[in-house]
């Protein structure tokens, strides 16, 4: 949308001192996950505004085992603020969502966009304070404290993201708390990264960390909102999903 490129261009020029936005990636590597963000989830903070209610219904059918009643806000790239109340570093939301369930309680959904590249598996230097707040958030099981205290498990992006969005829930005393990996179907390592947290949460937490499809969110936009916003999601089906399986034997060398 011409409105999401202004939007992009005004948040270059208004960039925080904290933020991480990188102007040559967002405008330059369309195949990185920072300006699919943008692309995907613009259009709806825009929706928001004027029509709050298909927004609604849109997300509570991507979002379907989140007790999602009313959204109340969408935002992008989203550092929250004094960084030393949450996580002491400069870990991001891609997009986040805050709603309200049927009793008034309100919640956020925090999300990882990814199209190409994978979750970062390298460990952030000197994170030690981060570890001891990852065990604070009490979500993981014993083991995981103890591998995790001897350096055998390492405080990865994934794991970063995690306890970013629940401390954002401590700080903030919202009821709930929700991490969202949105990738292709096919990503070849969605499903893995997420098992690999997933096993070391305590019973009561594994719905603390999901994944959903970027074709399920594109083409329940396509279905839920208006003609001329659905044709924005008709247009990134076309340029980021609408490929044809190649037969390698058949491509001359």
């Amino acid at each position: 949308m011409k409105e999401t490129f202004e939007y992009a261009k005004e948040r270059v020029r208004n960039k925080k001192k904290h933020e991480t936005i990188d102007e040559f990636r967002l405008f330059n590597n369309l195949l990185s996950s920072m300006p699919m963000a943008f692309n995907l989830f613009h259009p709806i903070m825009l929706l928001l505004k004027q029509q709050p209610k298909k927004v609604t219904l849109a997300l509570q059918s991507v979002f379907k085992n989140i007790p999602i009643c009313e959204v109340t806000e969408i935002g992008l790239e989203f550092i929250p603020t004094p960084i030393e109340k949450y996580t002491k570093d400069k870990s991001a939301m891609d997009a986040y969502i805050k709603f309200q369930d049927t009793k008034g309680g309100k919640s956020i959904i925090a999300i990882e966009t990814k199209y190409t590249d994978v979750l970062g598996v390298n460990e952030a230097r000197n994170c030690m304070e981060q570890k001891q707040l990852l065990i604070d958030t009490h979500l993981f099981n014993e083991e995981f404290q103890r591998l995790l205290k001897k350096g055998e498990i390492k405080l990865t992006q994934i794991y970063r993201n995690l306890l970013l969005t629940e401390r954002y829930r401590i700080v903030e005393g919202l009821k709930d708390s929700y991490s969202v990996v949105l990738s292709p179907k096919e990503h070849p390592s969605t499903e893995e990264e997420i098992r690999s947290v997933t096993r070391y949460l305590k019973p009561e937490y594994p719905y603390k960390l999901s994944a959903i499809t970027l074709e399920d969110f594109v083409d329940t936009m396509i279905r839920f909102l208006p003609r001329d916003y659905a044709q924005v999601y008709e247009k990134f089906k076309e340029r980021y999903l609408a490929f044809e399986k190649v037969n390698l034997s058949q491509i001359k060398l």
